[in-house]
């Protein structure tokens, strides 16, 4: 969580036009991912922005931002609140992203098309060399590796089955964030998403378990990041409200 924490304080990469909105689109999604902000609470631009030494405009643009990411909803009283899914919820949708992307590599190793064997070759060769430079830890990750499982659906050629997949994806964005801050969880990732590439391309049956236990993987050390984020924020509520 240290790499989450620097992000509070270490706003010096934003700069010229756009910095202050920047800054504050970094700074609440930092307090999100650590678990700092209480569950259920509406989120208030005024307070939000005092916490954060800027004015209104630039948290309600960063708040916009962060819903249609889906790392916020829509409170009932008004404003936003923070998104989480139960622990039930978040096995549903893991059930329901294996099961899609299953059939996707299924139909892939079948019956690939020549279109779909040249995205898989190229998906293979960029994750074959950002093996060499991927960082260490990054919770940004979590969204070039979406667009990796989303080629890999994308050569199956079905596209509703995409759209199924995009929009699971989204939902699970805020808590998936959490699989790389891991340690050693970028390098793993990699590993494994060119093992599962190089098994399509070879038509190989195994491509499917590789899948399947590369999301597993994901899954509980999701669930085991949820818990424990939940349990602050949990935390957190019953202090008084600051935010």
């Amino acid at each position: 969580m240290r790499l989450l924490a620097s992000l509070l304080v270490d706003t010096g990469a934003y700069t010229g036009a756009g910095a202050t909105r920047g800054i504050a689109y970094t700074q609440i999604k930092a307090h999100i991912l650590l678990g700092s902000l209480p569950l259920g609470e509406r989120l208030r631009e005024e307070r939000l922005a005092e916490r954060l030494g800027v004015s209104r405009t630039p948290v309600r643009e960063a708040l916009h931002q962060l819903f249609a990411e889906r790392f916020v909803e829509r409170h009932p009283d008004g404003g936003y609140r923070i998104a989480y899914p139960t622990s039930r919820h978040l096995r549903e949708l893991y059930e329901v992203r294996r099961a899609l992307e299953a059939f996707a590599v299924r139909q892939s190793v079948q019956h690939l098309s020549d279109a779909g064997s040249a995205t898989l070759a190229d998906l293979h060769e960029e994750w074959s060399a950002l093996a060499t430079r991927a960082p260490e830890r990054d919770p940004e990750f979590v969204l070039l590796d979406e667009a990796f499982h989303r080629r890999l659906a994308e050569a199956a050629g079905n596209e509703l089955l995409v759209d199924d997949l995009r929009r699971v994806s989204e939902r699970i964005r805020p808590v998936r964030t959490h699989d790389f801050v891991a340690p050693g969880r970028i390098a793993a990732t990699v590993a494994e998403h060119t093992a599962i590439v190089a098994a399509v391309l070879e038509r190989s049956p195994e491509a499917e378990e590789l899948l399947d236990q590369h999301i597993m993987q994901s899954q509980r050390i999701v669930e085991s990041a949820l818990g424990s984020v939940i349990q602050r924020m949990v935390n957190k509520r019953e202090e008084m409200p600051e935010w």
